[in-house]
């Protein structure tokens, strides 16, 4: 007899899990790659699981195939999941049609905004409930090479690919793109452009470590079919074992260490003499830095090695010239770059230069964002009660603080949750891996988690793709941070649901978390006391950051005050950070062994240079301190307003999200018409006010960026063939009677002359280079990168007028002169419907004379 858990051979998904509801566990669905089919038959043989966690399921299931198929649907259950489902039948609404036949009522609570379908997420899984936005884009050969796939997801990710892989040595690109993009393949991009040479990739937290090498460790087995999986190394953790440490550091000597990830922490400290090596040698070719957001919103406070990153880059730059190397390309990712944060990536890291911005935002498509404001505390209790009995798993309910999550822990178990885990800032990273773990359903590893009460803290790294409900039982002090928790749904590119559901209470709650800053005499004597207990090694400057005697305002925020303190110093050239390393914290250990000083972790100790010789005095302060105070204040209370106008239940979130990450004039002046693209379009058809003016969700199609980064490499040179065509703008119109004899010989002649875009039937098989664009199919101007082009346009094409319109062109260019387009026409070619008589073109034959093809 067959294992009750043993999966049923291959079939319809639908009618496997319709077999089982029948059962009741015998046979088990096969893995289809469905979360749902998957996790109700986990959830039912869960000793823990309960009633109410089963009915919850099999409500979403029912409610899968009632909007799916645009009707009501009902299931036979076996009998003893029959009983179970009586128990709770009310409260997830659910109806017993006869015996052991069940459907699920549609849920329109009155509280909430007519239109729309609140339990839309159940739709995740079928074809109707996709909603990220695929073109598919045919890959160019570059990327099919290094990452196995023949298409690119998103035309953003195709520019940001584009970027890395033709940017100049030393250069910085930021590259925002929307979740789901597929960043880290842009990472293996710029890797695969420097064999021999290590790639660092720099991630917030331990979880993301792990997952990047994971794929890293992927990737390689494939493109490497004699390596050993169990034996690739490619992340450096504060638990790492010292044999692993130390195989790394030889192979990063060696040049044959691809990829490395680790921390801001680990990169300025254990890392940094071995890699500022490394660049002497020309043993480093990249630096990423992924989430690049933190480097100013954790780095300006309780991280400040996400900014010390930057005095580590300059430095690696440094030593690779003095070696006679190229520097390394820098790369900073993010999915959420504000004007403050685009103003301070580029004032840290734009030096030597050039610095670009690649940039591709999109409101996400996935989510259905809902909101509601209750008259107190013990009505919010119950609609978000209401919502967690009717919205699929898995879920996250976002509170503001441990206590809270305690609460509703208690809470939620009260009103019959089982399959429930906690995750606030104080719970451990071996607890916050573990409880991701259980959220995820595999064979293998039956999920024991479908709802996660979680504070912030429960943010990044959370990469499960199928959650598909998130709840704030809180109001976000920033748009920035709801945007960013809404969006750990809906990461498989299907349809979430997102809540935001507040009480008078919140707004209390939210304002403590908004940023404080001190006072200018209260800064000035917290300052005199960090000053007077420092320690020196050598000629330099130790202060702890978690020094509390004799400053004022003692207690839990202690250590934010002081970082907040140095930062702001440092951000007014009062004060210059100093790197640590490895060696600085055993020497500081030695000076503060004594344990009648209660000092902290060593890691809270900082490294300053003053710069100024008044800080002891209060006119400073008044006259500094005091005006960087207000700006800082100021800042947040505008985020904190914005945020708090979300709770209206006729809010246009999609403009509130959007106008959140719009480019100021200074972000305009840094980077030019790629600016235009950082704000996402809206309205999104999916929020509260668009469905009370009743506007829809336009068609999803992905963002086409701007495709404008500074280019490597001193151009095309195709000055000679310039001359003899008859426009002098860098528009080459060459005409033939035989277009498919004429373009593989003229493409293959102009790659030896510098060009590296091409698009339209080349016919024939490209000239190997490191890297070349290709588009299969003729482009416009819209569509061309800083590189010289040739297009080729078979007979009976339409060519646009805007060929013939410079302006046109030179949005891609930085006004480069050796910048040059050339189109292959067929004799009888039009552009624009004006016919391009021999006067306006060149012969192509002529041309191949020309360029010695």
């Amino acid at each position: 007899m067959a294992d009750s858990m043993t999966p049923t051979p291959l079939q319809d998904p639908d009618e496997q899990i319709r077999q089982w509801l029948s059962t009741a566990g015998r046979p088990v669905p096969a893995d289809s790659g469905d979360d749902l089919y998957l996790r109700l038959p986990q959830a039912h043989a869960d000793l823990h699981g309960s009633d109410l966690d089963v009915a919850v399921l099999v409500r979403q299931l029912l409610r899968r195939w009632s909007l799916r198929d645009d009707r009501p649907n009902a299931v036979a259950t076996a009998p003893d999941l029959s009983t179970r489902l009586r128990r709770v039948a009310q409260t997830a609404q659910l109806r017993e049609q006869q015996d052991n036949v069940w459907a699920a009522l549609p849920w329109n609570p009155a509280w909430l905004e007519p239109g729309g379908v609140p339990d839309n997420a159940a739709l995740a899984g079928t074809q109707q409930g996709e909603r990220f936005p695929h073109l598919n884009l045919e890959a160019d050969p570059f990327f099919t090479r290094c990452t196995g796939y023949p298409r690119y997801r998103t035309p953003g990710q195709r520019s940001a690919c584009r970027a890395v892989v033709s940017a100049p040595p030393g250069s910085t690109i930021i590259a925002m793109l929307p979740t789901g993009s597929g960043k880290t393949e842009v990472a293996l991009c710029l890797a695969d452009q420097h064999q021999y040479q290590v790639t660092l990739i720099i991630v917030p937290t331990v979880a993301l470590a792990y997952d990047f090498e994971r794929r890293f460790r992927d990737h390689w087995v494939r493109s490497h079919p004699n390596a050993r999986h169990g034996e690739l190394y490619f992340a450096w953790t504060a638990s790492t074992p010292d044999d692993v440490r130390d195989s790394i550091r030889a192979r990063v000597s060696e040049g044959r260490q691809p990829l490395l990830v680790t921390s801001p922490e680990s990169m300025t400290r254990a890392l940094r003499q071995l890699l500022q090596d490394a660049a002497g040698a020309g043993r480093i070719g990249g630096m990423v830095v992924d989430e690049a957001h933190l480097v100013t919103q954790w780095g300006r406070g309780f991280r400040p090695e996400f900014r010390t990153l930057a005095d580590l880059r300059r430095d690696l730059l440094v030593q690779a010239t003095q070696g006679g190397h190229p520097g390394p390309v820098t790369l900073l990712l993010s999915a959420t770059l504000g004007a403050f944060e685009l103003r301070d990536l580029h004032r840290l890291f734009a030096e030597p230069g050039p610095c670009s911005l690649v940039a591709a935002n999109a409101l996400r498509a996935e989510p259905d964002l809902w909101t509601a404001h209750s008259q107190d505390a013990p009505q919010r209790q119950q609609r978000v009660l209401e919502v967690l009995a009717h919205l699929p798993r898995p879920a996250i309910l976002y509170v503001t603080s441990p206590a809270a999550a305690q609460e509703w822990m208690s809470t939620l178990r009260q009103a019959g949750y089982g399959r429930l885990a906690q995750v606030t800032g104080r719970t451990s990273a071996e607890d916050r891996a573990r409880v991701l773990q259980d959220l995820r359903s595999s064979p293998q590893h039956p999920a024991s988690v479908d709802l996660v009460v979680a504070t912030s803290a429960f943010g990044l790294g959370i990469d499960y793709p199928h959650i598909r409900t998130v709840v704030h039982a809180c109001l976000p002090e920033t748009i920035d941070r709801w945007y960013q928790e809404l969006g750990r749904g809906g990461r498989d590119g299907a349809v979430s649901a997102a809540f935001l559901l507040t009480a008078p209470p919140d707004i209390k709650e939210a304002k403590r978390l908004v940023t404080k800053v001190l006072t200018a005499p209260t800064a000035r004597d917290r300052w005199i006391d960090l000053w007077s207990h420092r320690r020196q090694l050598g000629e330099r400057s130790f202060i702890d950051l978690q020094d509390s005697r004799g400053a004022p305002a003692r207690g839990s925020y202690n250590h934010i005050w002081n970082a907040q303190l140095v930062q702001g110093l440092v951000e007014l050239k009062a004060l210059q950070r100093l790197q640590i390393d490895v060696e600085d914290l055993q020497d500081l250990a030695g000076l503060v062994a004594d344990p009648s000083e209660h000092h902290h972790d060593l890691r809270d100790w900082v490294g300053v240079s003053l710069q100024r010789g008044d800080l002891m005095a209060l006119e400073f302060w008044e006259t500094h301190w005091t005006p960087w105070q207000k700006h800082e204040s100021t800042q947040a209370r505008r985020a904190f307003e914005a945020a708090s106008a979300m709770a209206s239940p006729d809010a246009h979130a999609c403009q509130a999200i959007a106008q959140a990450y719009e480019p100021d004039q200074e972000v305009h002046r840094l980077f030019g018409p790629t600016a235009d693209y950082v704000i996402p379009s809206y309205p999104c058809g999916r929020c509260p006010g668009c469905r009370k003016q009743g506007i829809t969700a336009p068609a999803e199609l992905p963002t086409h960026p701007l495709q404008r980064w500074a280019v490597t490499g001193p151009g095309a040179d195709l000055g000679d063939l310039a001359r003899m065509a008859p426009r002098q703008d860098g528009l080459i119109l060459l005409k033939t009677d035989d277009v498919a004899a004429v373009a593989p010989r003229l493409a293959h002649a102009l790659v030896a002359r510098g060009v590296r875009h091409l698009a339209g039937p080349i016919g024939a098989s490209l000239p190997q280079q490191e890297w070349l664009f290709v588009d299969l199919s003729p482009i416009s101007p819209a569509d061309l990168t800083p590189c010289s082009s040739f297009v080729v346009y078979p007979p009976a094409s339409r060519v646009p007028a805007t060929w013939l319109r410079h302006k046109s062109r030179l949005l891609s260019r930085n006004g480069e002169s050796s910048v040059f387009d050339v189109l292959l026409l067929p004799e009888d070619g039009t552009i624009g419907g004006r016919q391009v008589n021999r006067d306006r073109a060149l012969d192509a034959m002529t041309a191949l004379q020309i360029l010695g093809g």
